[in-house]
């Protein structure tokens, strides 16, 4: 098993130049807990989530603020062609719930995310 078997490709990326109100608006429409950050060369520059976008809702208020002042650096990646297996031991050691799978261009190809995971057990308990 691998993690291009089960990450979601082509994932929604936003800039850390963007407005956290951006970030926080394309996660409820998507139902969605991580975002990654990617410069203008769609290389990942950071992650935000759903729980710091809501802190800096509290912090910020009204008071535009770009997403680089709240994103996490640096961010733990990995490829698609890595083993699943290894993609959960980084995210269980390091206490995450994603990664930003890279390809070989250094770009953002896809997100693997604690739901994909579930969706490989299960898959995995029912063969």
């Amino acid at each position: 098993m691998i993690v291009s078997d089960y990450m979601s490709a082509s994932p929604i990326t936003v800039r850390s130049e963007d407005n956290y109100d951006l970030a926080f608006e394309i996660m409820e429409q998507k139902n969605m807990h991580h975002l990654p950050v990617v410069n203008q060369d769609n290389h990942v520059v950071g992650i935000v989530t759903r729980r710091d976008l809501q802190l800096a809702a509290r912090y910020f208020r009204e008071a535009p603020a770009e997403i680089s002042e709240v994103m996490h650096t640096p961010v733990l990646t990995t490829s698609g062609a890595a083993s699943l297996s290894s993609a959960v031991k980084q995210m269980t050691d390091h206490r995450i719930g994603c990664l930003p799978v890279i390809g070989n261009d250094s770009s953002v190809e896809g997100m693997l995310t604690e739901s994909d995971l579930f969706r490989a057990l299960s898959d995995l308990l029912e063969s």
